[in-house]
């Protein structure tokens, strides 16, 4: 069974370094900048029931920039696992938005001396249709050029004040019901060369305003990374009904009020009943450490992917066919190698994940989590690579013995193709602009494959094309049109058309025909990801049969002990049919005998001398895949 990726996440990392600390210190950090606002504290806070500290993380303000923490993993640096920190409830005003978030951990004993703790910090949008995408950077950046320099045929023009901003109906109209409506009227304008202009007046806020709300309805993000005079925006986004930037507005809008203050003290110290019985507490501190004023970046490149695989313990699950899909590409192939015992639980399984061809799909892993314990503790997964191939391993070993296997993956991987990477934005940008060319509505561009015929906008394909910019703006008449080779399928044509709109891409981008279009019309993000495509060979499944016959990922045993692939398909054999080739490694075939307690099997092999029962020996063959 195929299992997919489903979702990829904001995670920011941060490490906090502390020195010179005792029992009796609570560590306090400076408030830490994201996105050049100060929204994360982190403090080591002592526990007066046992004397240990507990480990804080805060979160303030976070919703100005439409943001919120979905949660908050930590770790020490020599160790090779996250625990997943708790996040306390703080009361709120009725209908108050979330302006403070509380994550705490409680850890075992004080950290003496130097001491390196580790926050990956899980970010989302404040509102649900604010959320992590994946696009190329160029369809927002190409719209709002044509907005901002007055490109291909605008047709309406926004009067504010002193100033005046260039727009196209056709996107205001789908982006927004009241404009949709409204252009449906007759309005008075004037001409320009490219037609009739209409003219919108808006006196009620400033210039600046108006510009951010039309790079919003444009890009579907803000136009920094706060949302400005907010008030002035919310009224804009009501007005005409842009809904995502409605509810961002009134998250950001969101101040913390005295009922969050004190749930968040009644938090870090339970025993305090008033903000004054707090404060006696905190000035009882015999020190607190400031450290020098940190700022978290994010790298846009870099995204993390999560990935759950459900399966029984038995012998699918130690084997890599399971495969999973990124991008409707095959580049992960997950099992397990441990001993499973005879009531059907394994013990200590080494979890594996196998990595083909992402390279070539614009992808890059840079590193992978794994979790048996439905995400509250991560244990980092080590590489290897088979010198072969193109096939990377990442191998980690679960403390615990397990009677089902639920195993989740945290993927981290960079983007080896500029622009096209994921980022915070409204998802019905992605989508309503796209639905209005499907509904035709306000399209001004006719294409024709064969006999098929589909329509766009002209404002779109010339902002996304430099080939149809100087193919349509030379243009006048009041419907253009397009023919494409009828050779060409529809469908690959409509993907096309889908990914100037959209800049996303929801088929394999190993098609020929859509490397062809992607040539012929100078789409740039598209032409490097075809053509990164184009140059694989076969896909997850083939690499797995191509595997070079041994592979040896150990690193802790002192004996090294590699399993050939052969014996692994006998093992299988014998199996199926009870026969057994003489030829095989009886000592290698021995391991796999032990490990699944195959007692005919292990009879036979007793008879071989060359049979090993070094334990060092089959521990080793336990990180083997195979």
């Amino acid at each position: 069974m195929a299992v997919e990726i489903f979702g990829s996440q904001l995670i920011l990392s941060y490490e906090w370094i502390i020195e010179h600390v005792e029992k009796t210190t609570t560590v306090l950090s400076k408030l830490i900048l994201f996105r050049g606002e100060k929204v994360f504290r982190v403090s080591l806070k002592n526990r007066k029931t046992d004397g240990n500290p507990t480990l804080i993380f805060l979160v303030a303000n976070l919703n100005k920039l439409g943001l919120r923490v979905r949660e908050v993993t930590y770790g020490k640096e020599d160790l090779e696992s996250s625990q997943r920190m708790k996040e306390k409830d703080i009361k709120r005003a009725k209908d108050a938005g979330e302006s403070i978030q509380l994550f705490t951990a409680d850890l075992t004993e004080v950290p003496i001396g130097k001491s390196t703790f580790c926050f990956w910090i899980c970010i989302e949008g404040s509102v649900p249709a604010y959320s992590y995408h994946l696009s190329d950077r160029l369809t927002k950046e190409q719209l709002w050029s044509a907005s901002s320099n007055s490109q291909h045929h605008v047709d309406v023009e926004f009067v504010v004040k002193d100033k005046t901003y260039s727009a196209h109906k056709a996107i205001l109209a789908a982006r927004s019901p009241v404009f949709s409506e409204e252009f449906t009227k007759e309005k008075t304008g004037r001409k320009d060369d490219d037609g009739p202009v209409q003219i919108i007046r808006i006196d009620d806020v400033d210039p600046a305003s108006v510009e951010q709300f039309l790079h919003f309805v444009y890009t579907g993000e803000p136009i920094t990374s706060t949302l400005g005079n907010t008030e002035e925006l919310l009224k804009l986004a009501e007005r005409y009904q842009i809904d995502t930037l409605i509810h961002l507005c009134r998250a950001a809008l969101t101040n913390i009020d005295a009922q969050q203050m004190m749930s968040c003290m009644s938090n870090l110290n339970p025993e305090a009943t008033t903000m004054h019985t707090e404060a006696n507490f905190s000035d009882s501190m015999q020190y607190i450490r400031t450290d020098k004023e940190m700022e978290i970046f994010h790298d846009h490149s870099v995204s993390v992917f999560l990935c759950r695989w459900e399966t029984v313990l038995n012998l699918t699950a130690m084997t890599p066919n399971v495969i999973i899909e990124y991008q409707n590409e095959k580049l992960f192939a997950p099992h397990l190698t441990g001993k499973i015992l005879c009531s059907q639980h394994i013990d200590h399984p080494w979890i594996h994940l196998i990595c083909v061809n992402h390279r070539n799909f614009g992808l890059k892993v840079a590193g992978v989590f794994g979790s048996m314990d439905y995400c509250r503790t991560w244990m980092k997964m080590k590489p290897r690579r088979a010198d072969d191939v193109e096939l990377f391993l990442f191998v980690a070993q679960a403390n615990e013995t397990f009677y089902s296997c639920n195993v989740h993956f945290r993927i981290e991987m960079t983007s080896t193709i500029e622009n096209y990477h994921y980022e915070m934005m409204d998802t019905s940008w992605t989508t309503q602009l796209w639905q209005a060319a499907l509904d035709q509505q306000l399209t001004d561009v006719e294409i024709f494959v064969g006999a098929t015929k589909m329509e766009a906008h002209r404002v779109v394909l010339s902002a996304r094309s430099p080939v149809l910019s100087v193919l349509l703006d030379n243009v006048s008449h009041v419907k253009s049109s397009i023919a494409i080779e009828k050779n060409m399928d529809v469908d690959v044509v409509k993907h096309f058309l889908k990914f100037l709109y959209t800049g996303c891409l929801e088929m394999s981008a190993t098609n020929k025909q859509l490397l062809e279009l992607a040539e012929l019309y100078e789409v740039k993000t598209l032409v490097k990801i075809c053509q990164l495509a184009n140059c694989i060979s076969p896909d997850v499944t083939s690499k797995l049969d191509a595997l070079p016959t041994k592979i040896d990922v150990s690193e802790k045993p002192s004996v090294t002990f590699q399993m050939d692939l052969e014996v692994v398909k006998h093992f299988l054999e014998f199996l199926s049919t009870g026969t057994l080739d003489s030829s095989v490694s009886m000592r290698q075939l021995n391991a796999l005998a032990e490990m699944y307690e195959v007692e005919t099997l292990k009879q036979i092999c007793k008879f071989d001398s060359s049979v090993s029962s070094d334990v060092d020996e089959i521990t080793t063959f336990l990180l083997t895949p195979f």
